[in-house]
This record gives structure tokens, C-alpha cells and sequence, in this order.
């Protein structure tokens, strides 16, 4: 079995910041020894979305912000990591919800879309490895007892994946195809026959369960592997506090794992998690009682046929 690639998703989106706890990282200070901490742990590929660093919320302008996560990485001990930053998080709320969490929102979701093509193709010009594509179009995560938001829909139609994956091959830059539902494995696979994804493909499966997403059980992953390709790598993140039971189960069956404060910000029942490297560590912890070694780096790069660049 191939050497376990454990990604820190590190930051989050929407909802992850100071409010929930007060550990997550927000300044680029904060993120940058999160990143190094999460590297001695054994993580070897790290995912960012763009924080407010007060607040921990996503950040108004995230491409202002990116590229200097990218530079202060690559200048520290964790040169080595793998970087993927998000083309998901940081979309606007509506903006009765906005109000309510006291977020202060720059553009309005209309003006947002109409900018969101062009800020993902100078995104992808930031020297990452690697990006996030989702692929499909969300309800909402969870019913937080809100009903503005049983209005929104997370929009990802195949015109945008097709355009977000150019980009990213111009730029040298792999997707990792993250999977909401079942369904959109066979969006992946319909993709590859039209070459507009390349073989070999990363998955990532997303458990969130709640009102549109796959549920985090054994059955669902089984499925789920079993319909993809042999050839395609594949990892599982499980949000919540089913994070370590499907992150075991995919260790189990050779596949990789996301662990982070992004999708847990607990490392136990009701204890919060002080860094991004505890869930890590945890992971590590659980891979070597069931006999998996972890992946470096590089040997990440391997499995996922990266080029460092």
C-alpha cells in the first residue's frame, strides 16, 4: 500500500473563525507557523482559504493575500510543503446572514459572480501545486436555523469547472475534485471522456452530511471508491466529529486523508483543538497503529504525479 498523504486544511471558509475558536490562524504570521507546525507533524500538503486577521473571517479580497501565503511558505521551514489554495470559500453570504454574524461584505453576490471568472484566473498564477475545483452546485451545508439561507445555492455549473480546470492546466497548477455527492464522480468521469480534466485524477471525497452532502458512513466511501478508476488517487474529508473514524477507514483502504480546523475544530469531545498539528498528529497516531507509513512531500508529489516547481 502507498504511503499516506495527509492534508492540513488549516483556515477554512465561511464558518471557522474567532467567533467558534480562538486558535484558528488569521494573520499571515499565524498561518505561516501553523503551516510549519503542521509540516513537523506530517502533513505534507497544506489547504488555505483567505482570513480576515482580526477576525478570522474569509477576507474581503483574498487574492490580495494569497500570494503572500505562498511566499512566506516557501521562505520558511516548511519550503517543502505542497500548497493548495481554495477556489470554493470566501463567496458572499446573504446578506441578512452577513448582518447578523457582523460581517462587513464588499461585494454583493451578484457583483461577486461577475468578478469571480477573473480573480480565479489570476488565482491560479500564484505558484501553488495544487487548487480545490468543486464539482457541482451546493444547497446549503447545514440548517443553522436561519431561513435566508435555505436560499442559497454554492453555484459550480460545468461551464465554470471546464474554464477553472484551463486555468489551472495553464498554469501547471493539478485540481483536486472535490466531491460533494455521488453523482459528481460521474461529472468527473464525463469530463475526462471531453478532455477537460486530465488523467490521473485527484478526489477528494467531502462527508459533510447535513441537507446536500454525501453522508460520512463506511457504505457511502465503499461506493464511492468503487466507481472511480484504480488509476485515481483519492482522499476523504469528514467534517466534524466524524473527521478520524472515515479518516481511519480511508487509511484503511489505501486512500488519504484531510484533517484540519477548517472541517474539526475539536481534537476530542468538547476540547478545541490549540493547532492544526494536534489533528494531525492524531491522524499520524492512527496511520502507524494500523501499519501505514506517511507520505514526505515529495513523495506526495510522486503519488500525485506533481512537478516541483
Amino acid at each position: 500500500m502507498e504511503k499516506l498523504i495527509i492534508t492540513a486544511a488549516l483556515t477554512g471558509g465561511e464558518f471557522v473563525s474567532k467567533m467558534l475558536t480562538p486558535y484558528v490562524p488569521s494573520t499571515v504570521d499565524e498561518i505561516v507557523e501553523e503551516v510549519v507546525r503542521c509540516y513537523r507533524a506530517g502533513a505534507s500538503i497544506v489547504h488555505l482559504h483567505a482570513k480576515e486577521p482580526k477576525t478570522g473571517l474569509p477576507h474581503p479580497d483574498p487574492n490580495s493575500v494569497f500570494p503572500e501565503y505562498v511566499k512566506r511558505i516557501r521562505e520558511s521551514e516548511a519550503s517543502d510543503i505542497i500548497i493548495n489554495i481554495t477556489t470554493g470559500g470566501g463567496r458572499p453570504l446573504p446578506k441578512e446572514f452577513a448582518q447578523a454574524m457582523g460581517i462587513e461584505q464588499k461585494y454583493t453576490v451578484e457583483e461577486y459572480e461577475k468578478l469571480l471568472d477573473k480573480w480565479m484566473e489570476e488565482r491560479m498564477k500564484f505558484g501553488q501545486e495544487m487548487s480545490s475545483l468543486n464539482m457541482g452546485s451546493i444547497n446549503i451545508w447545514e440548517d443553522l436555523g436561519i431561513p435566508v439561507l435555505r436560499n442559497q445555492i454554492f453555484a459550480n455549473p460545468l461551464s465554470r469547472i471546464e474554464l477553472w480546470a484551463k486555468f489551472m492546466y495553464e498554469n501547471n497548477v493539478k485540481p483536486e475534485l472535490e466531491i460533494y455527492d455521488t453523482g459528481m464522480i460521474n461529472t468527473a468521469k464525463a469530463l475526462v471522456k471531453e478532455g477537460k480534466l486530465k488523467e490521473p485524477l485527484h478526489i477528494q471525497f467531502v462527508m459533510f452530511d447535513g441537507l446536500s452532502c454525501m453522508s460520512p458512513t463506511p457504505e457511502t466511501l465503499l461506493y464511492c471508491v468503487h466507481n472511480i478508476p484504480e488509476s485515481w488517487t483519492w482522499s476523504v474529508c469528514a467534517p466534524g466529529k466524524y473527521e478520524m473514524q472515515m479518516a481511519a477507514m480511508a487509511i484503511i483502504m489505501g486512500g488519504h486523508v484531510r484533517v484540519g480546523m477548517e472541517d474539526n475544530i475539536y481534537v476530542e469531545k468538547g476540547v478545541l483543538a490549540k493547532s492544526n498539528a494536534e489533528l494531525v498528529e492524531k491522524a499520524v497516531r492512527i496511520a502507524k497503529e494500523l501499519g501505514r507509513e506517511i507520505a514526505t512531500p515529495d513523495e506526495a508529489r510522486e503519488i500525485l504525479g506533481l512537478k516541483k516547481g
